[in-house]
């Protein structure tokens, strides 16, 4: 299943960076830009390949950067239960 923001999550846009709490454990987890970027593509239609895809485009960096940022950030994002992937 493509990574997908857990509906008891809320995200708050702050500048460049997000603020994210997770309604039910109560945690507040801050995002910087490329992080926010990737959880927003979380929408339960985007691949983690295409999100590396468009990563790489978007931020000007070479595939195998892309798809390894992307991978560790979802990895990540996943841990803290902000979003599910199966």
């Amino acid at each position: 299943m493509p990574p997908k923001i857990r509906p008891d999550v809320t995200v708050q846009q702050v500048g460049d960076e997000s603020l994210v709490l997770d309604l039910e454990s109560g945690q507040i987890h801050q995002l910087n830009a490329t992080a926010a970027w990737i959880l927003a593509q979380c929408d339960g239609s985007n691949t983690i390949e295409n999100i590396s895809r468009d990563f790489a485009e978007c931020f000007s960096v070479d595939a195998g950067t892309a798809a390894s940022d992307v991978a560790t950030t979802i990895e990540q994002l996943s841990r803290v239960k902000v979003i599910e992937c199966d």
